[in-house]
């Protein structure tokens, strides 16, 4: 009898030592859960509060207008995010109930621009290869749009950027919840997906597949119109589009886009009023993208022009004032120093022939850091032969008509106030960009590193 009385006796502590170990892993669970919840409401990095009143930025050297002429001891108004006044200190009225903020020693400029970006990429390093423990906190960070990279564009001053292939959706989101005021980071100008082809970078080099919403392939006419159309309707709209004419190399050939669909993607882009820019590797996709009549181009790659450009396609570029963007910063990662110095005597060339230089650093490519990839690109574009001026301009106001903008890109009555203050004369030494100590927003101060 006391044998089978014991049954029950065990049954009844295995059943309450199974519903211990269930109560403690739902507790667990829960635990983790709202720790992910915490977690993710409270690295979203918001926006602060809107700036409001008057704020005058005083004693600094300020660069005035779209060519960065230098004030010294110049003042800036700002009232609501927007510059309303900007000159000499003792011609700019500063209303007794303003803010005023000495930023006498440094040099005030424009906040930065960055026209080639891809703000959903895996960022990975020059030699980094993607592992299995990456993807969890790659989805973390998507979710809550990267609040480090918005981070690390504002603490480098690069208060715009432009998106050129992000999944679509996702990155109109993320341009809205900027515009809205929810999350702090740089102005997003996107173009949605890479129109391209089944055979065609990024899908047959990258991987993409060819049903996101990263790219679009087009096999006629009518259906390259019917894609531009849909990306170009309402606020939910595009801000540009791109393509993608590459051929690639004789080892590794590419798929390029036919020429009549591509001439429908920008005829098309064009009725909506919508710029094309196009990324092209060959001599043969420069002159496809220029018959269909594209708006600018990115990149400068060896397989292009590296012995030299054909005086012809020189005069027409010039002629038709295009901007190139030719993302020095990436080239370096993947080419000899050798042929590196060759393309950058090719972007002397052409800003000696007149041709307009952009700033585009394409970061999240491995080994182009957000942020950082547009000084290093200032800096490649100062050793190509152009100016300061003319290579500052390239990432402020060059790059803000680029992009159709009269909001950006100066430091002038109207703009919005999204100002850098460096230490040191950019001017003078392109390498002082690097050295922030301020970055306004729409006027709201979002990197402090003074001393305290």
């Amino acid at each position: 009898m006391s044998h089978l009385a014991e049954r029950p006796l065990k049954k009844r502590r295995l059943m309450s030592l199974l519903g211990r170990i269930a109560l403690c892993t739902f507790g667990a669970v829960a635990i983790l859960v709202v720790a992910g919840i915490v977690f993710f409401f409270a690295t979203l990095y918001r926006a602060g509060a809107a700036q409001e009143g008057d704020l005058a930025l005083v004693g600094a050297t300020v660069l005035v207008g779209e060519g960065l002429e230098p004030h010294r001891n110049g003042t800036v108004l700002i009232r609501e995010g927007a510059i309303v006044q900007v000159g000499d200190a003792e011609d700019v009225d500063v209303p007794p109930e303003a803010t005023v903020l000495d930023v006498s020693g440094y040099t005030l400029m424009p906040g930065l621009i960055d026209l080639h970006v891809h703000l959903g990429s895996p960022a990975l390093e020059a030699d980094q290869r993607p592992g299995a423990m990456m993807f969890p906190r790659l989805v973390a960070d998507w979710m809550r749009f990267f609040p480090g990279r918005r981070r690390a564009l504002l603490e480098h001053g690069v208060t715009t950027v432009r998106s050129l292939g992000d999944e679509t959706e996702w990155v109109l989101e993320f341009r809205q919840s900027i515009r809205d005021g929810e999350l702090e980071g740089p102005n997003i100008f996107a173009a949605g997906p890479i129109f391209t082809t089944p055979g065609g970078h990024p899908v047959a080099t990258f991987g993409v597949e060819p049903d996101s919403g990263v790219v679009r392939l087009p096999s006629t006419a009518e259906a390259a119109r019917a894609a531009v159309r849909e990306l170009a309707g309402g606020d939910r709209g595009v801000d540009l589009i791109k393509v993608v004419q590459e051929r690639g190399r004789p080892e590794y050939p590419l798929e390029p886009i036919r020429l009549e669909v591509l001439r429908a993607i920008v005829s098309e882009a064009h009725r909506h009023g919508l710029p094309v820019i196009a990324h092209w590797g060959t001599l043969e996709d420069l002159e496809d993208v220029l018959d269909a009549g594209v708006d600018g181009l990115e990149h400068l790659e060896a397989r292009g022009v590296l012995g030299g450009w054909p005086p012809q396609i020189l005069d027409e570029l010039v002629g038709r004032d295009m901007p190139i963007s030719p993302t020095l910063t990436v080239m370096a990662v993947v080419i000899p120093p050798e042929i590196l110095r060759q393309l950058q005597r090719r972007v002397g060339e052409y800003r000696a022939a007149g041709g307009r230089v952009t700033v585009g650093s394409d970061a999240g490519m491995p080994g182009v850091p957000f942020g950082a990839g547009v000084h290093r690109e200032l800096e490649l574009l100062v050793g190509s032969g152009l100016t300061t001026r003319d290579a500052l301009k390239g990432a402020t106001s060059e790059a803000a008509k680029v992009l159709r903008s009269d909001r950006i890109g100066a430091i002038a009555n109207g703009r919005a106030a999204d100002l850098v203050a460096v230490a040191g004369d950019p001017l003078r030494d392109i390498t002082a960009v690097r050295s922030v100590v301020m970055v306004f927003r729409d006027g709201r101060l979002v990197v402090d590193r003074r001393r305290r």
